[in-house]
């Protein structure tokens, strides 16, 4: 089955050469994008067979601030598999770099090794929840200024939205949301 959604990118050890993951299976792969004068790669991955595309934009480096017109890095955290991919979907023609998550645990991971410009994370995760990953990006002076846009389909009143972005979100998606609106709450706060 062929995947139209970006894999997660990151910048690689040896000189340009960028690190490739999967969606289906989550493999990483080495890829050299000074090997082709293409920007997006079309791969089919070794290990499952899936067909997917990537990026060939170097990142900027870890620690290092991005570069004017550098491609902004989001991070999606879900324990659903289909809402993070209907999200990389949705988002896909906004030109983002994505990395994937499907628990809090892991989500920290990636935020203190590829520090994304935006994460866009669900409230009900196993683990640690929403709630508790938003209070210890908050809490590290290095990730600071990460975007935190929350999600659920369980909080609708006025109340629960407040707690959340007392709690250090920058903002708050009910997940029945149209295209447009995500698409739009994602520009705008990338743009801050």
């Amino acid at each position: 089955m062929s995947r139209q959604g970006f894999p997660s990118l990151a910048p690689g050890k040896n000189g340009g050469v960028m690190i490739i993951q999967c969606p289906a299976c989550r493999a990483r792969y080495q890829i050299d994008p000074k090997q082709t004068s293409k920007r997006v790669a079309r791969i089919k991955c070794p290990k499952c067979s899936e067909v997917f595309q990537a990026k060939l934009v170097q990142e900027h480096g870890e620690g290092s601030p991005a570069s004017p017109g550098a491609v902004p890095r989001v991070l999606v955290v879900d324990d659903s598999r289909f809402f993070r991919e209907l999200v990389l979907d949705v988002l896909k023609p906004l030109a983002l770099t994505f990395f994937t998550a499907a628990d809090g645990m892991e989500a920290l991971g990636i935020i203190r090794r590829e520090r994304p410009d935006l994460v866009i994370l669900d409230l009900n995760l196993p683990g640690k929840n929403g709630y508790e990953l938003i209070r210890e990006v908050r809490a590290e002076e290095s990730l600071k200024n990460i975007r935190l846009l929350a999600m659920s389909g369980v909080y609708r009143k006025e109340t629960d939205v407040t707690e959340v972005r007392q709690v250090g979100a920058d903002d708050f998606l009910n997940k029945s949301f149209k295209p447009e609106q995500l698409q739009e709450r994602v520009a705008a706060l990338l743009k801050r």
